[in-house]
């Protein structure tokens, strides 16, 4: 496993700890994402990447759980510009054997773990909306200077809410390889692509709405019948960064549907699956991880929040 501890000195207790004092989530909350919902899946295989994976479960109909959530704490605002994130954990036998994370964004925006938790910081400045300038400023300077490449995130924004999770594209913004029979390697990025199309939150709507209304609707939408996502892998060329996820790909690569990912329900072991950790880095044999140092960070960072949210008692001194 990666070490616990990454290049800029940054251990996976003390990201948690930065985040924490940022966004002063309840103890029983994921650190980030926390406000989400468990759903009832299956992974039906398109059959055109059978020749690229040995991964049985992206060769085989596989069932499945999905996380949809918004990105901030448990009071955030479906209404607002923001993150949303879209999760599937990939079953047998009822235990994890992959999982994947994804968002509306169309990259991360930082290089290194740092550079995230400083950002985390810096946007926990703004309270209702307002700036608190004195204390932005100089933070939004030393971020800037360490790591340039978060500007190009905040000029870009977030873009307009969405009307649905159901409506929402989400990108898994990392790199992984696939790997065939033979030991070839094929980097990729995933996506998942809504088959009801991509709708936008029409601000007019937007007012009669409730702050978190996005659960709602999607447990609306799935009495009518199953909400579908086409999982689409991402191939690069030479030369595509693998380790740089603030980096688009070219649009014009070879882009190949994996299969569809088909919700049903909300799931019916849901305060069980709301308890576990979906973690990218969980891949299956004939998946690897990139060398994205975010990627390699992220366990640890996960598996950390992931126990103290989780802790029954506190602990014996």
């Amino acid at each position: 496993m990666p070490s616990n501890t990454n290049a800029e000195g940054l251990t996976a207790e003390a990201a948690v700890d930065r985040i924490e004092a940022a966004i002063h989530p309840r103890a029983s909350d994921r650190r980030l994402h926390s406000r989400g919902a468990v759903y009832d899946a299956k992974f039906v295989p398109s059959g055109q990447i059978e020749s690229r994976t040995i991964a049985t479960h992206l060769r085989s109909e596989t069932p499945a759980v999905v996380r949809f959530s918004n990105g901030g704490n448990f009071d955030a605002d479906d209404r607002a510009k923001g993150v949303r994130g879209m999760a599937v954990k990939f079953l047998a036998d009822g235990h994890a054997v992959a999982d994947l994370a994804a968002a509306n964004t169309l990259t991360f925006p930082a290089r290194t773990p740092e550079g995230f938790v400083a950002l985390v910081e810096l946007l926990s400045m703004s309270q209702g909306g307002t700036l608190d300038k004195l204390k932005a400023v100089p933070k939004l300077v030393s971020v800037l200077v360490k790591h340039p490449e978060i500007g190009k995130a905040l000029l870009a924004g977030s873009g307009k809410p969405p009307a649905s999770f159901a409506t929402t594209r989400f990108n898994g913004l990392r790199a992984f390889f696939l790997v065939d029979a033979d030991g070839k390697r094929q980097a990729f990025r995933y996506r998942l692509r809504p088959e009801s199309g991509e709708i936008a939150l029409d601000p007019q709507q937007a007012r009669t709405l409730a702050r978190d209304f996005l659960i709602a609707e999607l447990d609306q939408r799935l009495t009518e019948g199953p909400v579908a996502f086409t999982l689409e892998f991402q191939f690069a060329d030479a030369g595509d960064p693998t380790a740089d996820p603030t980096i688009a790909w070219p649009e014009e690569r070879l882009l190949v549907p994996a299969g569809q990912i088909i919700i049903t329900s909300r799931s019916s072991d849901e305060e069980h699956w709301q308890q576990q950790v979906f973690d990218p880095t969980r891949v299956a044999a004939g998946v690897e991880l990139s060398n994205d140092p975010i990627l390699a960070f992220r366990a640890h960072a996960y598996a950390t929040s992931a126990e103290r949210r989780l802790r029954k008692t506190e602990p014996v001194s």
